[in-house]
């Protein structure tokens, strides 16, 4: 793949050729922005173009170095991941040991350092007079989701690539071209990715998304015991962070069109295949009511992602979408 395959991120994907042409590529990068937006690929992208046999601004796909890029197996090109959800200073000092050695057979040595932001103390360290000065033919690229996650002496050393959510527009487009014939599927799974490619392809593989919504809305309509409310919160706490996300999204869309519907709009719902059912919940709902949980929902969100318990979490959000306490 090259950078004009990659989807959303001209921005960043014009910066960086422009330095490529111009003979001004840093030694040292840090590319942030959400999971799943194409900061990976653009990285090795620009791997693959900086050490392009053809010696251009883009990769040409074709040469034996970019094929070497492509499939893992450059000698001039690592990727360096977290072990055990932390980068190492045993991992940082391997790489100040090799980065020294002479190329191989590029131009350019390329080292990858995906989720920066689980870089120990030791090891973040342990980078800083690598990050500062780097050998002129060595660049470091530092792949993270957020900037603050980051020590600010890593930050100071970088030049900082941001990569933002695709456009609701050009998700549904790259959907579409996976399901031409599905527009019901393409306006759902879309919202559901959130602005992120990678999670709109995982999205296009899991056939039963529908039928997921619609286990999830009916567990809406049902009047439940608190017994059973603590069975589905303990069921619903066994999947993993992406599937409850997911699945929060889906409540939040369901009272987000309620809220819709209840201010007299009937545009931009997101569950248009369900507006009758839809004009038929509202009056269940007073404004003040839509808000609460929405704001219940969010929060349960932000919970989940500060690692506290998921079941005790999801717990007191249904208690409260149920008893709206």
């Amino acid at each position: 793949m090259s950078f004009k395959d990659i989807r959303g991120q001209q921005q960043a994907i014009k910066l960086l050729q422009k330095e490529i042409a111009t003979s001004s590529v840093g030694g040292t990068y840090l590319f942030t922005g959400p999971a799943g937006v194409g900061k990976s690929l653009t990285a090795l992208t620009f791997a693959k173009a900086l050490n392009c046999e053809k010696g251009k601004t883009d990769s040409c796909d074709r040469c034996s170095s970019c094929r070497k890029i492509e499939h893992g197996n450059h000698p001039d090109v690592r990727v360096i991941t977290p072990e055990k959800d932390s980068i190492k200073i045993e991992q940082t000092r391997s790489l100040k040991r090799e980065v020294v050695y002479k190329l191989y057979e590029g131009r350019k040595k390329v080292w990858i350092i995906e989720k920066a932001d689980s870089l120990t103390l030791e090891a973040a360290n342990s980078l800083l007079k690598l990050l500062e000065e780097p050998p002129a033919e060595v660049v470091l690229i530092l792949i993270s989701q957020s900037e603050g996650k980051l020590l600010p002496t890593i930050l100071s050393r970088c030049r900082i690539i941001r990569f933002l959510p695709l456009s609701l527009k050009e998700i549904e487009e790259i959907i579409a071209e996976h399901l031409p014939q599905n527009p019901e599927k393409i306006h759902l799974l879309a919202r559901l990715a959130r602005g992120k490619v990678g999670e709109a392809l995982r999205l296009i593989k899991e056939e039963g998304i529908l039928e997921n919504r619609e286990e999830i809305l009916d567990s809406l309509k049902k009047e439940r015991k608190i017994e059973e409310i603590f069975n589905l919160a303990a069921r619903w706490a066994s999947y993993n962070k992406e599937e409850l996300e997911r699945i929060l999204d889906i409540l939040l869309f369901w009272f987000r069109d309620l809220l819709i519907l209840k201010q007299g709009g009937d545009r931009w719902l997101i569950n248009d295949d369900k507006t009758r059912e839809l004009k038929k919940q509202k009056e269940k709902y007073s404004f003040l009511d839509l808000k609460q949980i929405i704001e219940t929902i969010e929060k349960t969100r932000y919970y989940l992602k500060s690692n506290v318990n998921q079941r005790l979490a999801l717990e007191a959000m249904w208690l409260k979408l149920v008893y709206r306490t």
